[in-house]
């Protein structure tokens, strides 16, 4: 039991940290678009959708992916030499079991960032960017 745990900390540690640092790039864009707070919040939201639908189609190919190329196998072969068959399949079900909870994560994120955007633009009707105001 103890070596289930080890791996879903070595699969949440190898596609958390991931998707920390694509959230952080989706946390600059918006940063960058904070003037016009409705297209900060619907460039965030269309990102973090767009990164839910990335890790839902990782976990569904997971099974096409090699185990071995993977930083989770990495993770752990550094701590045990003699990972068999067996590993590999259970390692590939922690994998998809981890894609697809970080995945709703983000699904739910990006539902956030789609709200806010809604209640700029019924808010500030006027902060939506046209052609004409950037000119």
């Amino acid at each position: 039991m103890q070596e289930i745990e080890h791996i879903k900390a070595a699969a949440m540690t190898s596609i958390g940290r991931a998707c920390l640092f694509t959230l952080l790039a989706v946390g600059t864009v918006m940063a960058g678009l904070t003037a016009w707070p409705y297209l900060a919040f619907k460039s965030g939201a269309i990102l973090t959708t767009l990164l839910a639908m990335i890790l839902s189609l990782r976990a569904t190919l997971i099974d096409r992916q090699d185990i071995k190329r993977t930083e989770t196998w990495f993770l752990l072969r550094e701590r045990d030499e003699k990972l068999d068959e067996r590993a590999r399949r259970v390692i590939a079900g922690v994998l998809r079991e981890t894609y697809r909870t970080l995945a709703l994560y983000a699904a739910l994120l990006a539902f956030g960032c789609w709200m806010f955007a809604f209640a700029a633009l019924l808010v500030l009707p006027h902060a939506v960017v046209t052609p004409r105001t950037l000119v």
